[in-house]
């Protein structure tokens, strides 16, 4: 399956030298390596994909919700949960929904474009474009 890269590339505090970052795209409240994120704005774009609007609520492991909490500044974790409700969930991880039974189940259908990972970090507030 490959990993997943967070939009924007890499976090701009932490440029590589002779890689040309794209200004025009800047991750904020990442403070992780992101890996977690990149997976989780996955599950979220494979979503929306398949319903045509954002979940709800996203249930993951208690593990990959402290993850989560590590990839993010803990702005960026209140701007997450001022959009979705985040549920810790012993069975299901990386698991969308909404209150009409809708769900996507983001290890099963596997990863979404990068199109869709920059247009839920824009919906989280975690994406800005220049």
């Amino acid at each position: 399956m490959g990993h997943l890269a967070l939009p924007g590339g890499l976090r701009p505090d932490k440029p590589v030298a002779g890689a040309a970052r794209d200004t025009a795209h800047t991750m904020r409240h990442v403070r992780g390596h992101g890996g977690t994120l990149a997976h989780v704005l996955g599950a979220i774009g494979k979503f929306r994909f398949r319903h045509g609007h954002r979940p709800q609520r996203l249930y993951l492991y208690p593990e990959t919700l402290a993850a989560l909490v590590q990839d993010l500044t803990p702005l960026g974790f209140y701007r997450f949960q001022q959009r979705l409700d985040i549920v810790a969930d012993l069975e299901r991880d990386l698991y969308c929904a909404d209150d009409s039974g809708n769900v996507s189940i983001y290890r099963i259908q596997m990863a979404s474009d990068p199109a869709s990972l920059e247009a839920a970090a824009i919906w989280l507030d975690l994406l800005s474009i220049s």
